[in-house]
């Protein structure tokens, strides 16, 4: 149920030229930012605070998941404008997929948005909080 809406997460933000262009083309990471060349901006993504999903093997009719943005830069306008795109992209986004030969729909709604600054590298992020219904169609 979750290996794939991590892949429709990623198209979607791809899908949008204000989200590129803010990140930098493409540079979404499930969960962390990978080391080598200078990484940001990017954004991560990860799922959280999953519920009703699974009651001793097996799965019900619907969940609901907290999905995680952070977008990382090297300024705070660098920063809103990934976090502004991603907004715009994902919020009240439905989408259809298949996973494990089952059918599902998942439907995003903006929750909030805080901003911090990640001191030991000097980066700025803001991290964006989605719910995310997922239904058994």
């Amino acid at each position: 149920m979750f290996a794939v809406i991590g892949k429709k997460i990623v198209s979607k933000l791809n899908a949008t030229a204000a989200f590129t262009a803010a990140n930098n083309n493409n540079r979404v990471f499930p969960v962390i930012v990978p080391q080598g060349d200078n990484p940001f901006p990017c954004t991560t993504y990860e799922i959280t605070n999953v519920s009703n999903f699974l009651s001793k093997g097996s799965s019900l009719n619907s969940c609901d998941v907290t999905i995680r943005l952070a977008c990382f830069a090297d300024t705070y306008n660098q920063t809103y404008n990934q976090a502004k795109a991603a907004v715009e992209a994902l919020d009240l986004y439905e989408v259809e997929y298949t996973e494990d030969s089952v059918d599902y729909i998942a439907k995003f709604r903006f929750i909030d948005l805080d901003d911090d600054y990640f001191k030991t590298s000097e980066k700025f992020y803001k991290n964006i909080n989605f719910n995310c219904l997922i239904i058994k169609k």
